[in-house]
């Protein structure tokens, strides 16, 4: 069960939805603070402790999915689920690659926002997180599933939830090979191919912070069928 006492930085545009936003969530018992516009909501990830970022992606100064971009160029792992009326695939996709863990389509039941709110705070926080996962080793790593982090007694290294969730897939179904189909439904939810280079492009960023240079690749690409994850190297 997760604590009542989260902090969600909501950020919405639209007066009346806002407000109707911010009652749920206090009536699901988390504190709410709201701004409308991506530049008001930026410094707050600095000064407050937050929990969760739910984020409308038209908003008036910059998109949704700008905003993610510069949280995750400062270094924020928080949680964002997107709330947005664009519903296609392409958009879809761009906010999972911007940096966001949930995406809700308007209009929208309560049930769904807190639901996916839910989902994202449970994977930031490493809940039912597969038992072997605390002490699991990844060639020089350790992997350490509270913090979402790998490190080596010198070094650390910070995954995205996204990248955390794909590692986890990879590590269920270690020497397997698995196709982009496949990855798209486990780590993105995606029922089928939006025919973009979404898994890609992840799999390049996780091998650039989980491989040790001079050493092969824990990700091997198997060319027209997937990908190949070894934690040995």
């Amino acid at each position: 069960m997760l604590r009542t006492t989260m902090h969600i930085l909501l950020v919405e545009d639209d007066v009346e939805l806002a407000r109707q936003m911010a009652l749920w969530l206090q009536e699901a018992g988390y504190t709410c603070t709201h701004r409308a516009s991506g530049a008001a909501a930026l410094p707050l990830l600095a000064q407050e402790p937050f929990d969760a970022v739910v984020l409308d992606v038209g908003l008036p100064d910059m998109d949704g999915f700008a905003v993610v971009e510069q949280i995750r160029a400062r270094g924020f792992s928080i949680p964002v689920v997107f709330v947005t009326a664009r519903g296609d695939v392409t958009d879809r996709v761009r906010g999972y690659k911007s940096g966001g863990d949930q995406y809700v389509t308007k209009p929208f039941a309560v049930e769904e926002l807190l639901a996916c709110l839910e989902a994202a705070i449970r994977r930031q926080n490493g809940v039912q997180q597969p038992p072997a996962a605390g002490t699991r080793r990844l060639g020089r790593w350790t992997l350490d599933p509270i913090k979402r982090r790998l490190h080596d007694g010198t070094e650390t290294v910070e995954l995205q939830p996204r990248e955390w969730t794909l590692l986890e897939v990879l590590l269920a179904h270690e020497q397997r090979t698995l196709s982009k189909k496949f990855l798209l439904e486990k780590v993105w939810d995606i029922q089928f191919d939006p025919g973009t280079n979404v898994v890609d492009a992840m799999i390049c960023r996780l091998r650039r912070k989980i491989d040790t240079p001079g050493r092969p690749s824990h990700l091997q690409t198997v060319r027209g069928k997937g990908y190949v994850f070894t934690s040995a190297t």
